[in-house]
């Protein structure tokens, strides 16, 4: 039974990894081989096979359906009026609110005039050929609260479900289709709401965080209490994150496995005193261990991460209801095949990893002889069993955290406890037990700021290699085996290249010359922006940072930052902020706090001595690779005062525009004879995102690239890049791509060979992509 369990989850992993979902009719051949070989073949590895095909079947077939939901690309930036129900509870700003609109009807209003789709083919689509089930919608500016459980008529404009795709970067996109949101968008105009509202577990939810707010006046007491509860996180700041994380608790400020177990052994416990009294109800336990957790479930938000959890304690719990005579490791498989059932690209999350191999090592722990310091000895052996995950996923532990989780699960526990009695008599306006949870919960963050604090919390290895990690799994592996089968101190040796890995490159040190002329680069797909890393062995140019928000992020943390992370990129030798547009340099205040930049030049802030202008003529080397400012500071606006940077080794050549216009580019064409090269350009990041001001015919006919990319945001108000300017490119052969479809491209030049250009959506091609 275990091995056929193991052979479905890799027909799991086989079907999320699939670059494009099988067809329907690939499906069908494969089923009746698969019914063929069932019937006929001869091998002990047949129901292996037959396990492994059959999952790869229905996760096929689930991605097929999930898919026909999504609203179609010919649909992009559609006008629609929209009717639902609001579900889930609205993430609420200072000037936007976020929300998820569950869909009763959608009527095709308009296409947007600057919408870059089809107008025959859209209008040949009619609302009865849609099926799109959740919305993710953003208010800007709203003129009225939204309450869960709320039936509203909206006008909204709409896009298929998209996300920057980027090395290293968070899968948004992937996201979306496993939490089954179809499409996302903006409100346009509020029509009104119904009188009806649907009294459901959202509303119980919205009622008991508004309860929470009223009862709590420190932020940070009422976000930890409203994430216990709810589930509702979007209340804890940055600062409370970090503290959690270098504490590490943030597992009990998030509810997950943890949280959801203990209510079932509260009902388990609960349905054992009352069984004691009416034997024949031996299945109160049980049955009162998952009316409990899936209760919990619901008033957290029923999120992805506490149903997995849930379906672990249904699976448990019913094997033992039902008597199934099967050990507790088969019981884990069950309960991963389950979750795997539920959703099946939850084998590529890090939150499916984590929950399994943690519960698994507690059984591992538990099936040992259990002494008194069994419960301290357990929290410093799961730190221990973890720590590959924690490398591979967060690059770093928190080492204080199995003498901080020895007092604070046990305090979380009890106050989860309180809260659940307070609320109840909070009901009925009796403050039973306020102080105790205002007390408890207090105590809570002291114990976490006290941890938070100390400087050895918190150990970081800056992405160690896929082989550090695999060595200290073996390590970790030896450390928990049994005594007596393999020697303890061979893991010692298991750990050193942990402890031996390359670390960060120290730029105070004169780097090594080597005249290789080799040089890559990577345009980010950063949205409506720019920012483009040159890197020429060690030293690194990043030319722009893309736009900030009014949140206080930026496009350069979604985009770019998980690449120097991921690459050990503390500082940058050149940093050029073209011009003083905000999807330029809107990123720049965020960078300073992640790397540090040794020159800065800038078309702007000519004051700032640590600043310089970046001006015609301007020129330096690196290993044999040439930077050449071709304009720069000078013109009648921000857009053409933008500096211009050509790059070249001789062989590939790459030039870096900004946002000039068409007549900053014909005084380069007439001042600069350098522009024509022996050899036409190899790659041009187009001026203003494909804008219809730039990129003229007399620039083109010079310079002759073979590549053109448009650094542009999906669906974008400015019809970037503008169909005429693509077709103009097309016309002097050049290749065309575009961020918002082909994602990050990336570009390779190695001197004496051929200079490569890739897209990061081509190269990790996925089916929901």
């Amino acid at each position: 039974m275990r091995s056929r369990m193991i052979a479905i989850a890799v027909g799991f992993l086989c079907a999320a990894w699939q670059p494009q979902v099988i067809p329907i009719t690939g499906c069908i051949c494969i089923a009746l081989l698969t019914l063929v070989y069932a019937f006929y073949g001869r091998s002990s590895y047949k129901p292996f096979f037959i396990c492994c095909c059959a999952a790869f079947l229905y996760a096929s077939c689930w991605g097929h359906w999930q898919l026909s939901h999504k609203l179609p690309d010919q649909l992009l930036r559609s006008d629609w009026v929209v009717s639902g129900k609001l579900v889930g509870l609205p993430n609420v700003e200072e000037g936007v609110i976020r929300f998820n609109l569950d869909v009763k009807s959608m009527e095709l209003l308009r296409l947007s005039a600057s919408s870059q789709i089809s107008i025959q083919k859209a209008n040949a689509i009619t609302d009865t050929d849609l099926n799109v089930r959740l919305l993710k919608l953003a208010w800007y500016k709203p003129t009225k609260d939204l309450i869960p459980g709320q039936y509203i008529k909206l006008i909204v404009r709409l896009k298929p479900p998209h996300s920057l795709v980027n090395p290293s970067g968070f899968d948004y996109e992937r996201w979306l289709l496993t939490h089954k949101i179809d499409a996302t968008g903006y409100v346009r105009e509020f029509l009104g709401s119904e009188d009806y509202m649907d009294q459901g577990v959202t509303s119980l939810r919205y009622a008991i965080n508004k309860l929470i707010e009223s009862r709590y006046e420190e932020p940070s007491d009422r976000a930890l209490v409203q994430a216990l509860v709810t589930g509702y996180k979007d209340n804890l700041s940055q600062d409370d994150w970090e503290k959690l994380r270098e504490s590490g608790t943030v597992h009990l400020a998030v509810i997950s496995g943890l949280h959801i177990g203990f209510i079932a052994l509260v009902g388990w416990w609960l349905g054992r005193i009352l069984s004691a009294f009416t034997p024949r109800l031996y299945y109160l336990p049980y049955l009162l261990s998952v009316v409990l957790a899936g209760l919990y479930m619901q008033i957290a938000g029923g999120e992805v991460p506490t149903q997995r959890a849930f379906i672990m304690v249904l699976v448990f719990t019913l094997s033992g209801l039902l008597k199934w005579y099967i050990d507790i490791w088969q019981r884990w498989w069950l309960a991963l095949v389950c979750v795997l059932i539920f959703s099946p690209l939850a084998v590529l999350e890090m939150g499916f990893w984590l929950s399994f191999s943690a519960v698994a090592l507690l059984i591992w722990f538990g099936q040992q002889p259990v002494r008194w310091y069994s419960i301290i000895k357990i929290q410093f052996l799961l730190l221990i069993g973890m720590l590959p995950f924690y490398l591979y996923f967060f690059s770093g532990v928190s080492l204080i955290a199995p003498l901080v989780n020895i007092i604070a699960i046990p305090l979380l526990s009890f106050l989860i406890v309180i809260i659940a009695v307070n609320l109840v008599f909070s009901g009925f306006s009796i403050p039973l037990l306020s102080q105790c949870e205002s007390a408890l919960v207090d105590l809570f963050w002291t114990l976490v700021d006290m941890s938070a604090n100390q400087a050895w919390a918190y150990l970081v290895i800056d992405y160690p290699s896929l082989e550090a990690i695999v060595f200290a799994a073996i390590g970790v592996i030896i450390l928990i085996m049994p005594s007596g089968l393999v020697p303890k101190y061979l893991a010692l040796f298991c750990f050193l290249p942990l402890v031996s890995h390359e670390p960060f490159i120290d730029y105070a040190v004169d780097k090594k010359a080597v005249d290789d002329k080799n040089f890559s680069a990577i345009v980010f797909d950063i949205g409506q922006g720019l920012s483009v890393l040159i890197e020429v062995g060690e030293y690194r140019v990043l030319y722009d940072t893309g736009a900030s928000y009014p949140s206080g992020l930026s496009a350069f943390e979604r985009a770019a930052l998980p690449y120097f992370k991921q690459k050990k990129i503390k500082q940058l030798d050149y940093m050029i902020l073209s011009h003083n547009d905000n999807d330029h340099v809107g990123g720049f205040a965020k960078i300073k706090q992640w790397v540090d930049i040794k020159t800065i030049f800038s078309s702007f802030h000519p004051t700032n001595q640590k600043i310089k202008t970046c001006q015609e003529g301007v020129r330096w080397k690196i290993n044999g690779v040439d930077f050449e400012f071709l304009a720069g500071s000078k013109g009648r606006n921000d857009n053409d005062r933008s500096c211009v940077l050509l790059i070249s080794n001789g062989d590939c050549s790459l030039l870096l525009p900004g946002d000039i216009s068409k007549a900053v580019e014909s005084k380069m064409v007439l001042k600069h004879k350098r522009l024509k090269i022996d050899q036409p350009l190899t790659w041009l990041v187009a001026s203003h995102h494909g804008s219809r001001t730039s990129s003229s015919d007399t620039f083109l006919t010079v310079i002759l690239p073979k590549h053109v990319i448009f650094s542009a945001g999906y669906g974008n108000a400015f019809n970037h890049p503008h169909p005429e300017v693509v077709r103009r490119a097309k016309s002097y052969a050049a290749h065309t791509y575009t961020t918002a479809i082909d994602g990050a491209v990336l570009l390779k030049s190695e001197a004496g060979q051929a200079c490569s250009t890739t897209t990061m959506r081509k190269d990790e091609k996925r089916f929901w992509r």
